[in-house]
């Protein structure tokens, strides 16, 4: 199935411009793009004045009636969840490091949960008050736009938000994945200290050829890697942490391009999901699309577990009648770059936080891959990390997220991504920007 790509003549942006900016000529551009290019660019805000803004953001969304005031209020109770949880995360590893003796704590430089996203350089319990309210900003801007694009019918209120009895909306789920949280931060926080990158592959050689060299890697120093039930468990809880509650919004930019196939085959559109993780996004798309047929691609055995976990929740909790209850979606173990599905399968293609962490020729390989897969007319959906040019006050401090055992991803930041997909045949679609994401749309020519 896999094509060969020659990467040297596809992976090079045009001279002398950031990917960010070079590629925008090619889209349509969505508002955000512009607006998060512009975002304290010049004159950063003080702490008082980002909590100002952030605040009024938060009151705007709830005047919005109902459905406003609800979405303001479960989003700010996520955003205060997951920032408690980062505070106790990093009280718990310098306490544990204190116990041991080991004098990493604050003395060396050991970062917070919410510096590792790139934007500043703060020690333990050391956060930087302007860029701490800054993030804190930013997700209420992320939100803010989230719920303009709900109010101007590009996709659904998020389900879990309003779901009757949601797990997530319990104290009892909420301690549980706090727990696991903490614990893995000592972990995480401790490698991120020494540097402790670990090899994996020692013990996941399931057979030969499954699992690429650069899969075998602790992304994140997380425990595992990608590879135990335990991992998979937490990680929700951990990226919230790391983003203050903003990621699921930033995801959600994959959803618009879709409506584009709602039609599609007979009104079932086939959506294929590549590196669809614990499949909680999943959830977003069935709750859009509940007729479609639903696959969904990952290399984790243990985190497709979780996502046909998720996905038997949100049919069991979004439709109580099981007679009304949309058929499960397909789970599939298989990397990104070889897709065991013939050509032109698939009505959309998506493809959420995946090329960040892929060498350069997978990366290549992958986009082939989902190329390969898509039917004529269909829509590619990569959503990934922000590169150099999107928000050009933060090129120089964009590498950062690098030390958080990301090894592709100065490589990635500095990628033309748009000409991997049009050397297989597809045309640029739309460009849009939420807080350090950005998504890039692909049609197929019927």
């Amino acid at each position: 199935m896999q094509e060969t790509v020659d990467v040297q003549a596809v992976a090079e942006a045009p001279p002398q411009l950031p990917p960010g900016l070079a590629e925008d000529p090619l889209f349509e551009l969505d508002a955000s793009v512009q607006s998060w290019k512009e975002f304290q660019r010049d004159t950063p805000a003080t702490a008082t004045e980002n909590l100002q803004e952030a605040l009024s953001t938060a009151a705007s969304i709830a005047t919005k009636g109902v459905d406003g005031s609800t979405y303001a209020l479960a989003h700010g109770v996520r955003t205060g969840y997951f920032a408690t949880t980062a505070v106790l995360g990093t009280l718990a590893y310098e306490l544990h490091e204190l116990v041991r003796g080991s004098g990493r704590a604050s003395g060396d430089g050991a970062a917070s949960l919410t510096s590792v996203a790139g934007f500043g350089n703060m020690g333990g319990l050391g956060i930087d008050g302007p860029v701490a309210t800054r993030l804190l900003l930013e997700a209420a801007l992320c939100f803010e736009e989230d719920y303009r694009r709900i109010e101007e019918g590009q996709f659904n209120l998020p389900w879990d938000m309003y779901a009757k009895g949601h797990r997530q909306r319990t104290p009892r789920f909420a301690a549980r994945q706090t727990a696991r949280f903490v614990r893995e931060a000592i972990g995480t926080l401790g490698r991120r200290a020494r540097g402790d990158a670990e090899d994996i592959g020692i013990w996941m050689d399931a057979g030969p050829g499954l699992y690429p060299e650069y899969y075998k890697n602790n992304f994140h120093f997380q425990t595992d890697g990608w590879m135990s039930a335990q991992s998979a468990q937490v990680y929700e809880t951990s990226t919230e942490t790391l983003f203050l509650g903003r990621q699921d919004s930033m995801q959600r930019l994959s959803l618009p391009p879709l409506r584009a196939v709602a039609t599609a085959n007979g009104g079932k559109p086939r959506i294929l999901e590549v590196a669809c993780g614990t499949g909680r996004f999943a959830t977003f798309v069935r709750d859009n699309h509940p007729s479609a047929e639903m696959t969904c691609v990952d290399l984790s055995p243990f985190y497709l577990d979780a996502a046909r976990d998720n996905d038997d929740y949100w049919r069991k909790t979004a439709f109580p009648a099981k007679e009304a209850r949309p058929p499960a979606a397909r789970f599939v173990q298989a990397a990104a770059e070889a897709l065991p599905f013939e050509a032109a399968s698939y009505d959309a293609v998506v493809c959420v936080y995946l090329f960040h962490e892929m060498p350069e020729e997978a990366r290549a390989a992958a986009a082939a891959e989902m190329a390969r897969v898509l039917a004529p007319g269909g829509v590619l959906v990569l959503t990934d990390s922000m590169q150099r040019g999107d928000r050009p006050s933060l090129d120089g401090r964009l590498g950062n997220f690098a030390k958080l055992n990301e090894p592709h991803y100065e490589n990635y930041i500095d990628t033309f991504l748009p000409a991997l997909f049009t050397a297989s045949g597809l045309e640029c679609g739309r460009k849009s920007v939420s807080s350090s994401t950005k998504c890039l749309s692909f049609r197929k020519p019927a």
